[in-house]
């Protein structure tokens, strides 16, 4: 597509335009950076009319994006009509596509775009939002190395469970067979595209050859069962080829399902905190960031500045060796045997941010997954019974110390009384005589 670049400037005087980021079927993409706050974003530019004349609402795709408001979805600014283009300013993702990066991903790495992008279909989802068009092109990076979906221009409002396919749209590549087939599409459509991103990612190939006629890429994405994913962990294989089932209601219900199966799949593959090594920052659920790893589930929980939670250092609970010197013996006991110094809880708190769990380390037994709350509520228990035994000696030591002063101005009292003298030894008292207060040259007369 060919845009004349000054009837880009003319219809946006307040940005500064700069190099072409991409092209594509409806437009192009342009760098560009607003004059007076001078922040750099994207403009995706589209004529307002097709070469038949037929005019094309662009603005739904803006109206699509204005309703998303999520750290994993790019963030759309504004949208402009005018000298017959259409132009949507969005934030500017300096990190590249997937496609590019895929490459020098690792597994774990792999993983974690997956739940970033599960997380970005489920805000989608959540408000009646399917994508239709999930693909390695349409997921970009931030400059932080966040993933973020892209490309909403053929998103489709749906009520309910699914709406009806409106013609066939899409990648052939990353079709679901409901899609090629024009039936009733829904959240498991936009899953089963991810499930082919992930797959391409973790073994090099895509599950069906793209490069062979369109007709046998469809039969074999309506008919063949994907191929064995050799060279991938059981669990994380298993969870991608459950969501490339022919029949949507095969696969995961939601993209909340989806990410706890992928979640829990890459922690027993690659080890609790994987999530942790990634390199990237991840908003996800509670729920799916406890299951990337156990241990999280003992941390508060942080969250950004739109609500999303985001994953802590994880945490250990450090018991002292028996033979301190310091340690109280009404202290509590830790299952491990040792008392906890009260110094130690005050001054070194015992619950710290730690990048590893000696052997000597206490943590209390989580079980299964299921179970965590069950093991935080024992763990907040056990601090609460050492609170108030804590309180209690407080207050006996308030106690002690008012007795003793009791104790104090009971002697101080007795001591004043025993310095003074006794009956026998005072002097005797002499009362005045009657005619004491008169005159003496008076009393001779």
């Amino acid at each position: 597509m060919i845009v004349d670049r000054e009837r880009v400037a003319t219809a946006l005087p307040g940005y500064m335009l700069g190099q072409q980021l991409g092209a594509g079927a409806f437009g192009l993409v342009l760098a560009a950076e607003h004059r007076r706050m001078g922040r750099a974003v994207a403009v995706k530019v589209m004529p307002a009319e097709t070469a038949e004349g037929v005019r094309v609402d662009f603005a739904a795709e803006a109206r699509v994006l204005g309703q998303l408001d999520h750290p994993h979805v790019v963030r759309a600014f504004d949208y402009v009509e005018a000298e017959g283009l259409c132009l949507v300013v969005m934030e500017l993702l300096a990190g590249g596509t997937l496609t590019r990066r895929r490459s020098s991903m690792s597994p774990e790495q792999v993983c974690a775009a997956g739940l970033a992008v599960a997380a970005a279909l489920r805000h989608a989802h959540e408000r009646g939002v399917l994508h239709r068009d999930i693909k390695a092109d349409n997921i970009l990076f931030a400059a932080d190395g966040t993933p973020k979906v892209t490309d909403f221009g053929i998103a489709k409002l749906f009520e309910g469970s699914a709406a009806t396919a409106s013609g066939l749209i899409g990648t052939p590549m990353y079709m679901a067979p409901e899609q090629i087939e024009g039936g009733r599409l829904g959240p498991a459509t936009d899953l089963y595209a991810l499930g082919v991103v992930l797959y391409r990612l973790l073994t090099g190939r895509a599950p069906f050859d793209p490069k062979q006629p369109l007709p046998m890429l469809w039969r074999q994405h309506l008919t063949d069962p994907p191929p064995p994913m050799v060279g991938v962990p059981a669990p994380v294989a298993a969870v991608v080829l459950r969501v490339l089932a022919k029949a949507p209601s095969d696969r995961h219900h939601d993209a909340t399902a989806f990410a706890l199966d992928l979640a829990r799949a890459a922690t027993q593959a690659y080890g609790a905190g994987w999530s942790s090594r990634v390199g990237a920052p991840l908003h996800l659920d509670d729920a799916v960031r406890r299951a990337t790893d156990p241990q999280l589930s003992l941390a508060p929980v942080g969250r950004d500045n739109r609500g999303a939670a985001v994953a802590p250092t994880r945490l250990r609970v450090t018991a002292l060796a028996p033979n301190r010197t310091d340690v109280d013996s009404t202290a509590p006991v830790s299952p491990s045997g040792s008392r906890l110094s009260h110094t130690a809880v005050e001054d070194h708190p015992t619950v710290r941010a730690q990048p590893a769990e000696p052997p000597e380390a206490w943590v209390p037994n989580m079980g299964d997954l299921d179970d965590q709350r069950s093991a935080v509520g024992s763990l907040l228990a056990w601090l609460g019974e050492y609170g108030r035994r804590r309180a209690a000696r407080r207050v006996a030591a308030n106690i002690a110390t008012r007795e003793r002063q009791i104790l104090l101005a009971e002697l101080g009292r007795r001591l004043i009384d025993s310095q003074q003298p006794s009956a026998a030894q005072r002097p005797p008292v002499v009362p005045p005589s009657v005619g004491h207060d008169r005159d003496p040259a008076r009393s001779m007369e």
